[in-house]
């Protein structure tokens, strides 16, 4: 009470006294705000790029108006060069949002540093740092050096080591990779007839072929790896099937008989032939018209396999025989190619004296084939034939390879005959280098044995 009636005393002389009093006082309210905030996604600190990724999230109490970057102590800059600055995503997402910049870098340190500034009144900025280290690429590196070093020498004694267990090997082994007589079925082994194969596919597109050639040029050994490439080398436009027939000392009641049997044998790999085929009746009195009435169940059962255009390719060998037929047997087998199954047949025929005979406007053959002459190989290819297949084991001197392509007349044949011989000698000499002397010592029994 004795308050409260002193205030109101208080008031009443300052009325009476007419003392105005001031307003009362109302303090200002100060709003302080924080900077800018960064986080970085991961701190890398060094890697071998030329560039790497800056990224993390800005965040501020107020919002972010943008936010740019420091490279090396320079203002980074956009293509345009224009200093680069980045905004937020949308008004709403000023206050926290994730950024994700690709910054190049030099080699050795860089530095890196975010500047992000705020919308408040009174501005306010904070900066970030990044330190990466760029180191230089692997490859440029002395651990990579002793690393390729240490392989190499390791790379080097395993080869010197595998080389002088080929040779051992090869010694005790008897290692002669050369075939005197038989036909090259090896491709390794097939040197000097790669234009000539590649012209007799291009031609078995429309034409049967007759190829020719002195004896043991190499005909039989180019049927069998032209088979080889038919069978491994599909065709843009046809399905080729190439069978091998071999007529050596045919009779000419069996003809027909054993061209079937060997289309059979050429054939089962790819479809299963029927009961019906008149050949499985036996070989007696096997005529030309059953030959036409298997070939035509053959051709049927093969053209579902392609969406190609079917090509039965019959590589016949030795026809020299026909020339010991009748003439009969000769258009009997002429007719069957003019049949109209046979747009589904092709033939390469090989012989040795053929040409002449089917030449003459008489024979049934009269401009029937293409024509493709089979000689001796190149210079380049013989001495491929006498070096690589023995490379790294055994080593011809220069004046050894001359004689043997000299001696050879570059016939393949003769080049496996004479290196057969040598290889065989140097083996029970114990010896890897093969001399001219080597040659001379073969000379007289490669050549004199030949029977041409």
């Amino acid at each position: 009470r004795g308050v409260d009636g002193w205030l109101r005393r208080t008031e009443l002389e300052i009325e009476q006294a007419g003392i105005e009093l001031p307003d009362p006082l109302e303090p200002d309210t100060v709003r302080v705000t924080v900077a800018p905030v960064v986080l970085f996604s991961s701190e890398q600190s060094e890697t071998r790029h030329d560039s790497i990724w800056v990224s993390g999230s800005l965040g501020d109490d107020q919002g972010i108006d943008y936010y740019e970057f420091t490279l090396n102590g320079e203002v980074y800059r956009d293509a345009k060069g224009n200093p680069l600055q980045r905004r937020p995503p949308s008004p709403e997402q000023s206050t926290q949002f994730q950024f994700r910049e690709r910054m190049p870098l030099q080699m050795g340190e860089n530095r890196i540093i975010i500047t992000a500034y705020d919308v408040d009144a009174l501005r306010h900025s904070a900066a970030f740092p990044l330190t990466v280290l760029r180191k230089p690429p692997y490859y440029q590196t002395p651990v990579f050096y002793y690393s390729i070093v240490t392989l190499l020498v390791l790379l080097a004694g395993a080869l010197a080591a595998n080389l002088l267990i080929k040779r051992r090997i090869a010694f005790v082994n008897r290692y002669n990779p050369y075939i005197a007589g038989a036909p090259v079925r090896n491709p390794k082994m097939f040197f000097g007839r790669e234009q000539l194969l590649h012209k007799i596919v291009n031609t078995l597109h429309n034409n049967s072929l007759m190829i020719y050639g002195p004896r043991r040029i190499g005909k039989t050994s180019l049927l069998h790896q032209l088979k080889q490439h038919l069978e491994q080398t599909p065709d843009r436009e046809y399905f080729f099937v190439p069978v091998y027939i071999d007529l050596q000392g045919t009779p000419e009641q069996r003809f027909f008989a054993v061209m079937m049997h060997d289309i059979v044998d050429g054939c089962e790999s790819h479809i299963r032939l029927p009961e019906g085929l008149r050949i499985k009746s036996g070989d007696s009195d096997y005529s030309a018209r059953d030959f036409s009435a298997d070939i035509k169940q053959i051709l049927a059962l093969l053209k579902p396999l392609s969406s190609k255009r079917l090509k039965l390719v019959m590589l016949i060998d030795e026809v020299d025989e026909l020339n010991a037929y009748s003439e009969r047997a000769n258009q009997k087998l002429r007719s069957i190619f003019m049949k109209t199954f046979a747009e589904n047949l092709v033939a390469v025929m090989s012989g040795s004296f053929i040409r002449k005979r089917w030449e003459s406007e008489g024979s049934p053959w009269y401009n029937f084939f293409e024509e493709i002459p089979v000689d001796s190989i190149d210079r380049q290819a013989a001495e491929a034939l006498i070096r690589q297949p023995v490379k790294g084991i055994f080593r011809y001197e220069a004046a050894a390879v001359d004689k043997i392509i000299e001696y050879s007349d570059n016939v393949p044949y003769r080049i496996q005959k004479f290196c057969v011989n040598i290889i065989s000698h140097v083996i029970e000499a114990r010896r890897r280098v093969i001399t001219a002397e080597d040659v001379e010592r073969a000379k007289a029994k490669v050549l004199e044995s030949e029977d041409v």
